[in-house]
């Protein structure tokens, strides 16, 4: 297990000095990214090999948002490897030990010069798991259903700044425009996320919902009708108060 230790900064929070989502998701990144190059791989990936990680899919559980100030433990566990597919968990825990946020995440391993799926070899593996790991079951679903009767909300073109260093739209901007798009004060205690191809400076990107039972489902088309990730937000049942 690979831990990151980190402040909250005011930099890093909303309006009610809480943490949002598109934060929460970016602490995951981080934290997955430092324990890449801890294992020998930089940002990229293997650069040497033109092989790279792709994540496709998110479940995240927030039990709390944190806020300003706050002493944090990020967490993070590759638990299964097989075939192209990898699988891990992450924790985010406060100063007193208690986990308040809880995720599971699913990737792709990628020849980045063909961009075709490729077996994950079994030296990789290892450097990732270095033991056994006794609970291997898998809690992300890698699809979620596009049917629905959507309602568009808005339309964007990618500019520079949502770019990563993949050349892509990072995918920690689908839970911000998610947000954005959402009624104001929805406060969401599950988000899952199915990314289904990159998009692209230049790209025009639509963005539509569709209210169900316990929240919302959002997706994202490019300027070509392809869909490109989709967005289900589970709902809390009371809004947080404002940080005092």
């Amino acid at each position: 297990m690979y831990e990151m230790k980190i402040r909250v900064r005011y930099s890093e929070v909303d309006r009610t000095g809480k943490v949002n989502l598109h934060q929460l998701l970016e602490y995951l990144q981080d934290c997955v990214t430092f324990h890449s190059i801890s294992v020998g791989l930089g940002i990229r990936g293997d650069e040497k090999e033109n092989r790279a990680w792709y994540l496709i899919a998110w479940d995240i559980c927030i039990h709390r948002y944190p806020q300003m100030a706050e002493y944090l433990t990020i967490t993070t566990e590759p638990y299964k490897m097989r075939g192209f597919y990898g699988y891990r968990r992450f924790q985010i825990l406060d100063e007193q030990g208690e986990v308040i946020v809880e995720a599971d995440s699913n990737w792709i391993f990628m020849n980045t010069e063909h961009m075709i799926p490729v077996k994950i070899p079994k030296e990789l593996a290892e450097r990732y798991i270095t033991a056994p790991v006794k609970d291997q079951t898998v809690r992300v679903k890698r699809k979620l259903p596009s049917e629905g009767e959507w309602t568009e909300r808005e339309s964007m073109t990618v500019t520079k700044l949502f770019l990563d260093s993949n050349g892509h739209v990072n995918n920690t901007y689908y839970a911000l425009w998610a947000e954005e798009v959402l009624p104001e004060n929805e406060k969401i205690k599950e988000i899952k996320i199915d990314y289904r191809q990159s998009a692209f400076l230049g790209d025009t990107i639509s963005i539509s919902t569709v209210k169900e039972k316990d929240g919302w489902r959002v997706r994202f088309l490019n300027q070509d009708e392809k869909l490109i990730a989709l967005v289900s937000c589970i709902s809390a049942f009371e809004p947080e108060p404002a940080a005092q």
